[in-house]
């Protein structure tokens, strides 16, 4: 062999190496990214399922609230405004639901009346959380009844 050929032989030398830790950095800063991508995924997931955890249960607190402003049999035991008046915004009611799809989650809900010339208006507000930190998930639900009886 001659010395030209033997020198640029040994100057190549090592440059595998080189490919390989390159290739080596390169696949571990895809799977670091990929991993990223994937905990991303469960986050938004997890947040997903309690926000709709949250929407039915401020859902089942406003229909609870309504089941005792208009109860379906009979009358009920009080006016429906004095009804609501005991759930004021400044106190609310709580509630907490035990079936499974909404365990740990627990809504407030308000009643605020109103009399627009012969007929009564109420607006009812739930507040429902579900979660913990770092995926606490609060939903608001709005819900207008009105009387039907016109005295």
């Amino acid at each position: 062999m001659s010395y030209s050929r033997r020198y640029a032989k040994k100057q190549q030398q090592g440059s595998a190496l080189i490919v390989a830790i390159f290739v080596i950095v390169v696949m571990a800063a895809m799977a670091a990214a990929m991993l990223r991508v994937a905990g991303s995924s469960q986050d938004i997931t997890t947040r997903e399922v309690l926000s709709t955890r949250a929407w039915f249960t401020a859902h089942s607190a406003n229909e609870v609230m309504m089941s005792q402003l208009f109860p379906l049999a009979g009358t009920p035991s009080d006016p429906a405004v004095e009804i609501c008046n005991r759930h004021h915004p400044d106190t609310g009611t709580a509630y907490s639901f035990a079936p499974a799809g909404v365990t740990g989650c627990r809504a407030t809900t308000t009643c605020q009346s109103s009399n627009a010339g012969s007929v009564n208006t109420y607006l009812l507000v739930s507040t429902a959380s579900c979660g913990g930190s770092p995926h606490a998930v609060t939903r608001i639900q709005e819900l207008w009844a009105k009387d039907l009886d016109h005295e």
